[in-house]
């Protein structure tokens, strides 16, 4: 079974403009400006569902992670380079 397909026309002048000199050239900057599009749609979902699930979560599991992130904390020091 295929993928779905879209056709699409695209003026010449913005095809030009983009530098697409062959059809698979501008075939793959649909895609990439498509793909990014959608990942900017992503963001304030991913947001919303990092919110409710930290506002969810019980104190004790606030607790853990911190004393966690605290014994960690010195090997963040250590790799960064000196000034």
């Amino acid at each position: 079974m295929w993928p779905p397909t879209v056709q699409i026309d695209l003026p010449r002048p913005l095809l030009n403009s983009a530098r697409a000199k062959t059809m698979a050239e501008a075939r793959n900057l649909v895609i990439l400006l498509l793909g990014r599009y959608v990942q900017a749609l992503e963001v304030p979902q991913r947001r919303q569902a990092y919110e409710a699930y930290y506002a969810a979560r019980p104190p004790e599991d606030e607790s853990d992670e911190r004393a966690l992130i605290a014994d960690f904390a010195f090997a963040d020091f250590a790799d960064s380079p000196s000034l």
